[in-house]
């Protein structure tokens, strides 16, 4: 469903801003402008949040908006399109005067027919007991979807992708640093799955668990070929064996330091095996993992490079060199919790309210995030 036009009133007292951008169809054989699809700016901060214009692309696939900025100086601007069903957005505009690749939006197909998801990259990170004597893990993977066409579920409950996590994990949580909503990551059983929708592209996800002590030593199947395998372990003593497994310089996070260990080119048939030293007392340090997943997202990147196959779409693909912002990743789960209730014109009541809970709830975690990261910068 076509969203309505939208235009709201508007503080004009705020400083003046234009957005010049296009939305373009990726192929293969390069970008195709979308005519006359609809564009909308929102604005999100701690004070309010709400779509402000909207308007349709000419016949080029070009669109221009303008709008005030107002109230909360720490407020988000940002411009989303819903084609085939998936909601795409911009980052934030920072400029006054945004243009070219920054408001450009790249949209594509959609299917629900087998497309192969590669992986790129795998991270495993081991941590040192806590208090309770088991160990943090976190993993997080590069997922390359080379097609031209972004993936959708067939239904609610069947998951695009899957891998599998110990038997006697406990404590999984899905990490919100990722590509992904954190709301995409489902686990069953063994089983973690991605129900959200996976476009061209390289797609990171990120997701922390514990292990107690019996599951160690830990052998890690490679279900798939995995361009880059790595390795982080806290403790100095432990031992990591994989096929073409070599040590590299230690990396530290957060005054930790990990010994790190990677493999690449890694065949369906392999197995990474991690043994740790056995622990004779509990009084030890806990270990927040989420650093090192942090740490560990910023490089991903880099090492996917050494890995992924060509990918173009008449213009190389943009490749993040920090970790994506917990703002960022707000924004795009309201985008596309949007974009979701919009396929439901007629929604119940029960639907509705469902919406405007997650959403509010979702704005109010936006809301501090934003405070957080303006006072870390």
């Amino acid at each position: 469903m076509n969203p309505p036009p939208i235009r709201t009133a508007q503080d004009s007292t705020g400083e003046a801003r234009r957005v010049d951008g296009q939305v373009v169809r990726g192929t293969r054989k390069g970008p195709i402008p979308v005519a006359n699809q609809w564009v909308i700016i929102h604005r999100v901060g701690r004070d309010r949040a709400g779509p402000l214009d909207s308007t349709r692309t000419s016949a080029s696939g070009k669109y221009t908006l303008k709008y005030h900025t107002s109230g909360d100086s720490t407020a988000l601007y940002f411009v989303s399109t819903s084609y085939g069903g998936v909601a795409y957005f911009t980052s934030p505009l920072r400029a006054p005067d945004v243009g070219g690749d920054a408001a450009r939006l790249t949209v594509f197909d959609t299917t629900s027919g087998p497309v192969p998801i590669a992986i790129g990259g795998r991270h495993l990170i081991v941590g040192a007991p806590n208090p309770s004597g088991r160990r943090p893990v976190g993993e997080v993977y590069d997922l390359q979807n080379d097609s031209t066409v972004t993936v959708v579920a067939r239904d609610s409950l069947t998951p695009l992708w899957t891998t599998h996590i110990p038997s006697a994990a406990e404590a999984f949580q899905a990490n919100p640093n990722g590509d992904l909503p954190q709301s995409a990551l489902a686990r069953r059983g063994n089983e973690v799955g991605i129900l959200a929708p996976i476009s061209p592209g390289i797609r990171q996800i990120a997701f922390t668990y514990e292990l107690p002590a019996s599951a160690f030593p830990l052998s890690i199947p490679v279900e798939r070929k995995t361009g880059v395998f790595e390795v982080l372990v806290q403790e100095p003593s432990a031992r990591v064996h994989a096929p073409s497994l070599r040590e590299t310089p230690p990396v530290s996070a957060d005054g930790r330091t990990f010994r790190r260990f990677l493999a690449q080119d890694l065949a369906a048939s392999a197995v990474v095996r991690v043994d740790v030293p056995r622990v004779i007392g509990r009084d030890r340090e806990k270990v927040y993992i989420g650093v090192a997943v942090a740490l560990i997202a910023a490089m991903a990147a880099a090492l996917v490079l050494t890995a992924r196959r060509s990918f173009t779409l008449g213009r190389a693909p943009v490749v993040a060199t920090r970790p994506p912002l917990r703002s960022e990743a707000l924004l795009r789960d309201i985008a596309a919790l949007d974009a979701q209730f919009e396929r439901e014109p007629n929604a119940d009541d029960a639907v509705k309210t469902a919406y405007e809970t997650r959403r509010a709830a979702l704005k109010a975690e936006l809301v501090e995030t934003l405070a957080a990261e303006r006072r870390r910068a």
